[in-house]
């Protein structure tokens, strides 16, 4: 629960770029503090209470307040005059605020076991929303709950334990693009002093969706539920572990990592039965990935300089009924990724500086126009983008494991798939307190399809059952330029516990939104003439003691 704030510092501005460091301070994550999407762990530092009882007690509180507008998320002008569907989806203007108070506290019990807890409240101002539950299913969403077991503690070795709910991510860039998430199950550490450090995580309940019609818990699962219990094989389960190495040379971080993901039989992990409803099987869909990640980080007087690499592969399957034409889609494709970043102390002022890029291989398709491959699929990791598609549409730069299987839509204003980013930032901060972060976004879809389009109207007639025409124009979209975002923010730290801050950005969509498609392949529709700038500004105060 508590940030390094040595080497990793380097890489805060890559994570925080626009969306000032203390904007963050709040229970969602830098990239979805406001996407109503999946929510991540909060970063947070620990102060100890000062008080006897063998200062057993750290706690840190948080609190937030932010007001946010925004149009054309959806790429499209508000349109009146073609009906109402037309209406409902291009009637996108959004103006709203809320307030958000996070709590987080570690107890140690005894010398080797503490208990962890962190949890936050949020609500929208105006009809008495902050005082009600929330869209998390209660009052309070909890990040934190569990008990961390030191189990052996010797001379160059340390095995610990947890247990519970926690946060788990592979570590050494601010943007995880591989894995960033909540787990519910059994972390294990391993510290080896200079030989390394091996975290595994030994058992991760990602998702339920049984049946348990005879057990006697008030509420089992908040999923859907299944018309049969899928012989038992209802729960998608994810394993793995990372090897990481800190210290054996100075400024050099070196990490190893392998995950696996058994899908249940929910989603995608059943769409041989159509969710059930024609079988009690799942489909034994599974999804891997295994790779490694360096940092060497140079600390100089007044200036600390860092570059990074990563690279992942991803394999599996995720079968589908192939009696009715379609194919089994192959989890088969790389990401990889770099990144330069400085930090540079000029008296009264300082300077930043962060350069990445990131590609992941996005979804292939065949001649006859049906997917065959989902390209890299990530562990669900971190969102991309700045404050519009970060934390607003809420994109993904891959498709990824989630509790409904593989999570994959190129083509919707949420988007999901295969991406190439190339990303700047520049930060200043001054000695009055004043802070302005400037930053961009390049993307680039890379998906690719063999289909012939010249030919679209002979694919079309022989597709299967429950596939259309809209959907192979659609892949004419593929590889080409999803846009530009630009944000800029300023922050003004007020005093040790109070900052103020607002933020601004804009979308620039691309080619690829120039190729308009119908609502049958994607919410992300696009436009021939009618394509619209998507453009947010948020501004907010944060109280951290």
């Amino acid at each position: 629960m508590k940030i390094n704030a040595g080497r990793a510092g380097a890489w805060m501005l890559l994570g925080a770029m626009v969306v000032p460091s203390t904007a963050l301070a709040q229970e969602l994550s830098p990239e979805e503090a406001v996407s109503t999407g999946k929510v991540q762990a909060p970063e947070i530092a620990p102060v100890e209470v000062e008080e006897e009882e063998d200062e057993r007690l750290e706690w840190d509180f948080r609190l937030t307040s932010e007001v946010h507008s925004s149009d054309n998320a959806g790429f499209r002008q508000l349109d009146e005059e073609n009906g109402n569907q037309e209406r409902i989806e291009t009637d996108d203007r959004h103006t709203f605020a809320y307030t958000s108070i996070a709590l987080g506290a570690n107890y140690r019990v005894l010398d080797d076991t503490r208990l962890n807890f962190s949890a936050s409240h949020s609500g929208l101002w105006g009809s008495d929303q902050i005082g009600g539950t929330n869209e998390y299913g209660g009052f309070f969403y909890v990040y934190d709950l569990n008990v961390d077991w030191t189990a052996v503690d010797v001379d160059g070795f340390e095995l610990s334990a947890k247990f519970g709910r926690q946060a788990h991510t592979i570590g050494g860039t601010p943007r995880d693009y591989f894995l960033r998430d909540n787990v519910d199950g059994l972390t294990l550490t391993l510290d080896m002093e200079e030989a390394g450090r091996v975290r595994i995580l030994a058992f991760d309940l990602y998702a339920s969706q049984g049946r348990p019609d005879t057990v006697s818990f008030l509420q089992w699962h908040s999923g859907r539920d299944l018309v049969y219990n899928m012989r038992g094989e209802t729960n998608t389960f994810r394993y793995g572990g990372v090897y990481e190495n800190t210290d054996l040379v100075e400024g050099l971080e070196a990490r190893a990592f392998g995950y696996f993901a058994s899908i249940g039989g929910a989603g995608t992990g059943a769409d041989r039965t159509h969710e059930g409803t024609l079988g009690n099987f799942s489909d034994n869909d599974f999804s891997w990935l295994a790779g490694a990640r360096a940092s060497y980080f140079l600390e100089l007087d007044t200036a600390r300089l860092g570059v990074y690499g990563e690279y992942a592969y991803s394999g599996g399957i995720d079968r589908k009924e192939v009696n009715i034409g379609v194919h089994d889609v192959a989890i088969d494709g790389q990401a990889f990724g770099a990144g330069l970043s400085g930090d540079m102390d000029l008296g009264p002022a300082g300077l930043s500086l962060a350069l990445q890029y990131f590609r992941a291989d996005g979804a292939q398709y065949g001649a006859d126009g049906l997917q065959y491959n989902h390209g890299f699929v990530s562990m669900g990791g971190s969102y991309a983008g700045g404050l519009n598609m970060g934390r607003y549409n809420g994109w993904r730069p891959s498709a990824y494991v989630s509790r409904d299987g593989i999570a994959h839509g190129e083509h919707d204003i949420r988007r999901e798939g295969g991406t190439q980013i190339l990303h700047a930032g520049l930060g200043a901060t001054l000695e009055q307190g004043l802070r302005l972060d400037l930053g961009a976004w390049m993307y680039q879809d890379t998906g690719s399809t063999n289909l012939d389009f010249d030919r679209l109207d002979a694919a079309g007639d022989r597709l299967p059952s429950g596939y259309s025409r809209d959907q192979l124009e659609a892949q004419q979209r593929l590889g080409k330029s999803l846009g530009t975002e630009l944000n800029a923010s300023l922050s003004y730290q007020a005093n040790d516990a109070l900052s103020l801050y607002g933020v601004g950005g804009i979308f620039l969509p691309g080619e690829f939104y120039e190729i308009e498609i119908t609502r049958n392949a994607g919410s992300a529709r696009g436009s021939v003439d009618n394509l619209q700038q998507f453009w947010a500004v948020s501004a907010g105060a944060t109280l951290v003691f």
